[in-house]
């Protein structure tokens, strides 16, 4: 069976709290309320733990953040400042997302985005682990927790939804790999959708804040929903 934790707990040094562990991540990434919840619910179901990384305020957040299996991280978009569309400072950006969540201790940037400054700043804050390192299951490298400067905890995931799409990697599921340390990250639009190419993602952009409309495009085979299913599953296997 697969012991499932929240990142947050994960101490390099402390082999106990990662190795031979899971950890669900999800980017909400500006979801509908009712896509998140979809994704939620399914979850919740299963009553493992979880971390989900929040880029806004939503109408289930409190149950998220009542839910004592479920960790809450920030999930920040520096995008805008990369290609000049705004004038708001990396400062304002982290700080308004932790007006909403002022817990949260974890952070997984939009696209990944993070410098030495970028750092810095996390530290200034107050959070303690990042997720902005992928490193696919592909690789066959051995990721592993691990200390920066200040003692900040980098935490590095080896499976993501869309990106694993676009490298055609296998879900690593039923992997001799998930007797280890991994960190899988999902976004609860493609599990909605139950994507299994980026084709549908894209092609559906126009209906994403209708789930309603959305719901009529869910794939019907193998794609990201059925194998969160199949992951989730193997809390039951004894």
């Amino acid at each position: 069976m697969i012991t499932f934790s929240n990142l947050s707990k994960i101490v390099p040094n402390e082999r106990e709290t990662w190795g031979h562990r899971t950890f669900l991540t999800f980017d909400v990434d500006w979801a509908h309320d009712e896509i998140i919840e979809d994704c939620f619910n399914l979850v919740s179901s299963y009553a493992v733990p979880s971390t989900w990384f929040v880029t806004h305020k939503f109408s289930l957040l409190h149950a998220l953040t009542d839910d004592k299996k479920v960790e809450i991280g920030i999930h920040p978009n520096f995008n805008n400042i990369l290609f000049g569309e705004t004038n708001k400072t990396s400062f304002q950006i982290i700080h308004e997302i932790l007006s909403i969540v002022p817990d949260s201790k974890s952070i997984r940037s939009h696209s990944l985005t993070q410098n030495e400054r970028l750092i810095d700043l996390f530290h200034e804050f107050g959070l303690s682990h990042i997720s902005n390192f992928f490193i696919p299951h592909s690789s066959k490298i051995e990721a592993i927790p691990f200390y920066l400067w200040d003692d900040m905890i980098m935490v590095p995931h080896f499976w993501q939804d869309n990106v694993s799409i676009k490298m055609d990697l296998d879900f690593p599921v039923k992997e001799d790999s998930l007797s280890g340390f991994q960190v899988f990250n999902f976004h609860p639009i493609h599990v909605f959708l139950n994507t299994d190419n980026l084709e549908l993602y894209e092609k559906t952009r126009p209906i994403h804040s209708n789930p309603k409309e959305l719901i009529k495009f869910r794939h019907n085979g193998v794609g990201v929903r059925s194998q969160l299913i199949n992951l989730l599953e193997t809390s039951k296997q004894t």
